[in-house]
């Protein structure tokens, strides 16, 4: 009797074996992978024979398949593995290369391989297409000299292509044939007006020593001299004196630019924070004393007025120059004529500060206020408005009305960096009144902030209540030296003085040691008794080396060593000592910057 087993069964029964086969070959997939990352190529091989053979579509399967043979030496099974693939995939070329690898792997010099090469060659060059396809090819497999040659034959055949001289040049700046291959791309930025920013990602990547910028820098001298009509040529030059922090030549050169190409300053705009960023305030101000010449028609006009105003100010304090009374008069009738807005609000700060110093303190707070109050400000505008007036209150003496500007602001912007600052200012104000626990409540929060700055600036004044509050049940110490920082605030340096020598004299081995050395030094800076504040500061580095103070002490120091006291050699080593001691600082980068400056390119 025949019994039939019923449709419904079979189908459950085929469905089985056919998800038992696929879990199977997941399996060993897996199990290949994992012998191919142990370099246990003998046993991986047998597997990924297997697989390929099963799924040749599978690049994954084939590449370490192969891969698998060259190491196991069965060269003879590559080749006839590649020959297999070549047949059966529709694309013989790419085959042929991987087989004329494989070759190369068994021995460099096979003689078979020159007439498989010359195979490849003529098949490859059948189109520009192919031949980049080609090359592409050899460059996966490490035979970059062999893609180089086929795109340069299929050039020479098919006359110059920006598709093939563009990556002709690519694989000489990798194969460290740099030279020839700016050559070639100075060739493309004539023929083809190759994109900048495309040029500007490989120069950035491949250009990074001082010789080359040189070397390039001398042949594009000779490009201008050739071809003075391309501008991206006078471009490139002036890249050249970026890197190589020269912006004085940067500066002519744009204005070069400007003047031949009859635009708005544009360029000139943005190389102004390219040389604030690295620390040359005095090109930056040249470059926005340009960008103002042309007039209202200028690209930000009225943000490089605003930007000057700041960038002068900047520039006066760090070389401790007097501002004159022209720059006073400017300043005041840029803020009058012009209606409060973004672009405006750094030269309204910068002119209150002016006011203060003149002990005008409450026109300084009307200038300020009218931007708090405007109803034409967008919000973070305002806020940023709101801050600076909050500061100026503070050290005027009016904590309340501070602290309720920083937390209207705190409350609009709670997750938002300026919120976040203004949350900083507020742990602050606690501070200065004595309110350790609320204070340590608020900075144990901005301990996560967006911003770096702000997460440090609450580490450290956290660490300092935590370290000091409560010692031996004596809370003096730390209440002296709260008054101590809002004093220095306020500027009223001889109060700050007062308690600080207070707690040196009170508690002479307490643990604001550092704490205030560092404010006694920041003290004698304000006055501009340099030599004083730097041996404070050096003691301090001293003495308190893995302090969290440290950093900052060594960055002031180096500072003044570099602006006031002009010791470029103590400076520059003292950047360094940043740069290699404290890798986690925050003034790296700017230490870093300022040691490039002082020890050239």
């Amino acid at each position: 009797m025949i019994t039939f087993i019923r449709p419904n069964i079979l189908a459950a029964i085929l469905l089985l074996l056919g998800t038992f086969s696929i879990a199977q070959a997941q399996d060993n997939a897996r199990l290949a992978e994992s012998l191919f990352q142990k370099k246990d190529f003998q046993k991986a091989a047998l597997i990924y024979e297997d697989l390929h053979e099963e799924k040749p579509e599978n690049s994954a399967y084939y590449e370490n398949y192969l891969e698998c043979l060259i190491n196991i030496k069965e060269f003879k099974k590559a080749r006839k593995t590649t020959r297999r693939m070549a047949k059966i995939t529709g694309y013989p070329l790419i085959f042929m290369i991987d087989e004329c690898w494989v070759n190369q792997q068994e021995d460099p010099d096979n003689k078979s391989n020159n007439k498989l090469y010359r195979l490849i060659l003529e098949k490859a060059q059948d189109n520009i297409s192919l031949a980049l396809q080609a090359a592409d090819r050899f460059q996966s497999r490490d035979m970059t000299e062999e893609a180089i040659d086929i795109l340069t034959q299929t050039e020479n055949i098919y006359g110059s292509n920006p598709r093939l001289s563009n990556q002709i040049a690519l694989l000489e700046m990798q194969n460290g044939k740099r030279l020839k291959a700016l050559d070639r791309y100075l060739d493309l930025i004539v023929r083809a007006n190759a994109p900048h920013d495309q040029l500007k990602r490989i120069f950035d990547t491949y250009i990074t020593d001082s010789a080359d910028v040189m070397a390039l820098q001398d042949m594009l001298l000779a490009k201008i001299k050739q071809h003075p009509q391309v501008t991206g040529l006078s471009e490139w030059l002036k890249w050249t004196f970026v890197q190589l922090q020269d912006w004085n030549k940067a500066f002519i050169y744009t204005r070069s630019l400007d003047l031949r190409l009859k635009e708005d300053g544009y360029r000139m705009f943005d190389l102004s924070f390219l040389c604030a960023t690295n620390g040359d305030l005095k090109t930056a101000i040249q470059c926005l004393e340009y960008c103002i010449k042309k007039g209202e028609d200028a690209y930000n006009y009225y943000e490089a007025q605003s930007r000057w105003f700041e960038l002068s100010y900047q520039y006066a304090e760090q070389e401790n120059l007097p501002l004159s009374q022209n720059f006073d008069n400017q300043i005041f009738a840029f803020i009058t004529n012009n209606a409060p807005s973004k672009s405006t609000l750094p030269s309204a700060i910068i002119w209150s500060k002016r006011l203060t110093q003149k002990n005008l303190n409450d026109s300084a707070i009307g200038v300020l206020s009218n931007f708090t109050k405007s109803e034409y400000l967008d919000k973070k505008t305002t806020a940023e408005a709101k801050i600076a007036l909050s500061d100026l209150l503070i050290q005027n003496g009016d904590v309340y009305k501070s602290e309720l500007l920083l937390a209207q602001v705190e409350k609009q912007f709670k997750d938002d960096p300026i919120g976040q600052m203004a949350k900083f200012k507020r742990a602050e104000l606690s501070f200065y009144r004595g309110d350790y626990d609320w204070a340590n409540m608020q900075l144990d929060v901005l301990k996560g902030a967006t911003t770096q700055l702000i997460s440090n600036d609450a580490m450290e004044l956290s660490l300092c209540i935590t370290d000091n509050l409560g010692i031996d049940s004596n809370y003096t110490a730390l209440e002296w030296y709260s008054r101590a920082r809002l004093f220095q605030r306020q500027k009223q340096s001889d109060s700050a003085f007062y308690y600080i020598e207070k707690i040196a004299q009170s508690f002479p081995s307490h643990s604001l040691g550092d704490e205030i050395m560092l404010m006694k030094a920041q003290l004698h800076e304000e006055k501009g008794a340099y030599t004083e504040a730097a041996d404070i500061y050096d003691k301090l580095v001293d003495i308190y080396p893995d302090d969290i103070l440290a950093d900052n002490a060594l960055f002031a120091l180096a500072q003044i060593q570099q602006y006031q006291l002009k010791d470029m050699t103590k400076a520059k080593a003292n950047y360094e000592k940043i740069i290699v001691n404290y890798t986690q600082s925050l003034f790296v980068a700017e230490a870093r910057i300022q040691f490039r400056k002082l020890r050239g390119f």
